[in-house]
C-alpha cells in the first residue's frame, strides 16, 4: 500500500482521536481508496467502515452514507471520514451510558425491566409506587407490548424524551 507522503496526523488533531488513532484512521481510509484519489465512494466507505467497526450494521453503513453523501457524488474525503467516526464514537459511548442506566434497573441481569424491578429501583430511592404505577411505567417504554422493557425498548423510549 502506498501512503500520502504529505499526510501530517498533526493537521487532523482534535479532542476525540490521539495522533495514533488519527493515523491509524489514514492507514484504513488509504487502504480502501483504490484509486489514490484521497477521497472514496460509496463501496470504499463501507471497506473503511467494516474495517474500523467490525461490529456495524448494514443499516448502520446505508445511514451513514445517506448522511455524508449529501450531493449523491459518492466521494468522501478523509477529513469527512474522521467526521463519521467522531460520530460513531459518540453513538458508542452514548449507547454505553444507555445499557449502565438500563442495568441499574435490570438487577437481576434477566435483560429485560419489568414492573418488579421499577418498584425495587425507585424504592432504593425512597420513591415507593404502586404496582399499578410501576406497570403502567413499563408500558410507556415498552415499544413491542410484551410486557417488559427490552434494552432496545429502553433505547427508543429514551431516545424519544431526550436529545440522545
Amino acid at each position: 500500500m502506498t501512503t500520502n507522503k504529505k499526510f501530517d496526523p498533526l493537521n487532523f488533531v482534535c479532542d476525540e482521536f490521539s495522533v495514533v488513532e488519527i493515523n491509524e484512521f489514514y492507514e484504513i481510509f488509504t487502504s480502501a481508496d483504490d484509486d489514490e484519489s484521497m477521497t472514496v465512494d460509496a463501496d470504499e466507505l463501507q471497506r473503511c467502515l467494516r474495517i474500523a467497526d467490525p461490529n456495524i450494521s448494514r443499516r448502520e453503513l446505508a445511514e451513514i452514507i445517506d448522511e455524508v453523501d449529501t450531493d449523491g457524488s459518492g466521494d468522501i474525503s478523509f477529513e469527512e471520514f474522521l467526521d463519521i467516526m467522531k460520530k460513531r464514537k459518540y453513538q458508542n459511548f452514548e449507547e454505553e451510558e444507555l445499557r449502565v442506566a438500563f442495568h441499574s434497573f435490570d438487577k437481576n441481569r434477566s435483560e429485560f425491566i419489568e414492573a418488579d424491578d421499577v418498584k425495587k429501583l425507585l424504592a432504593s430511592l425512597g420513591e415507593n409506587i404502586s404496582e399499578a404505577d410501576a406497570i403502567e411505567m413499563v408500558r410507556i417504554a415498552d415499544t413491542d407490548g410484551d410486557g417488559k422493557v427490552s434494552f432496545e425498548d429502553y433505547k427508543t423510549f429514551i431516545e424519544s424524551i431526550t436529545d440522545y
